[in-house]
């Protein structure tokens, strides 16, 4: 079986969002993400929630799902910034799933950028306690080869945004040749009735993400019928 998650559109926690907590909590899914929309919103005009409020929140709610972030772009903050106001409390949540990444000009306009070196921001990461002592799952999102060698050399997981299902499957193989660790592969979806059943290769992980431009009891009531039943 594949695992099915959900990353949050922006004005998710702008009306009865304890509602919406609840919905999801009723879905046979893994994970619920936030992404950074402040830097990349999908509707200029519309409020957008801010990633540690919004994780703020949901960590306080009694849920069934583990939360986490995906993918927050290292170089759109300083470093003494991006590391003491976001990475670390972010490392400091139980099994959070933290996606890190140095964004891509295809979904993200790339302006305002710091030089921040990936490998390094993954070495800080590691080296600290609280990452093991609060099993924290590191993952590495983007599809150059570069970064897909950076998550096999530490051991951690990869994420596709959308792409072709050809590279998935192909970066699905290749991470299920690392005998040490378990299949951490996962793929960001607006398709709604993507079932991953196109992929022989289980134990992956899909993630539905949520739009603006639907309602969100819509949303996921075709994902509960297409998808997770």
């Amino acid at each position: 079986m594949n695992y099915n998650s959900i990353l949050l559109h922006g004005s998710f926690f702008e009306e009865e969002y304890q509602k919406k907590i609840d919905k999801l909590n009723n879905l046979e899914i893994k994970t619920v993400y936030v992404f950074d929309h402040s830097v990349n919103p999908e509707i200029k005009k519309l409020p957008v929630y801010k990633i540690m409020d919004a994780l703020s929140k949901l960590n306080k709610y009694e849920r069934n799902f583990q939360i986490g972030s995906m993918v927050l772009n290292i170089r759109k903050r300083e470093i003494n910034e991006l590391m003491e106001n976001y990475i670390n409390p972010l490392i400091e949540i139980k099994n959070f799933t933290l996606g890190i990444g140095i964004g891509d000009d295809k979904y993200e306009i790339q302006k305002n950028i710091y030089d921040n070196n990936i490998e390094e921001v993954i070495k800080k990461i590691i080296d600290n306690k609280s990452f093991q002592v609060n099993n924290v799952n590191l993952v590495i999102g983007g599809s150059s080869q570069k970064l897909n060698a950076l998550a096999l050399k530490y051991g951690l997981g990869t994420n596709q945004w959308e792409g072709e299902i050809t590279n998935l499957i192909k970066k699905i193989e290749v991470h299920s040749k690392v005998k040490s660790k378990e299949l951490n592969v996962s793929y960001c979806t607006k398709n709604l009735s993507f079932d991953g059943k196109t992929i022989s290769q289980e134990n992956f992980e899909i993630i539905y993400v949520l739009s603006e431009k639907k309602s969100f009891n819509k949303q996921i009531d075709e994902i509960e019928k297409q998808c997770l039943n």
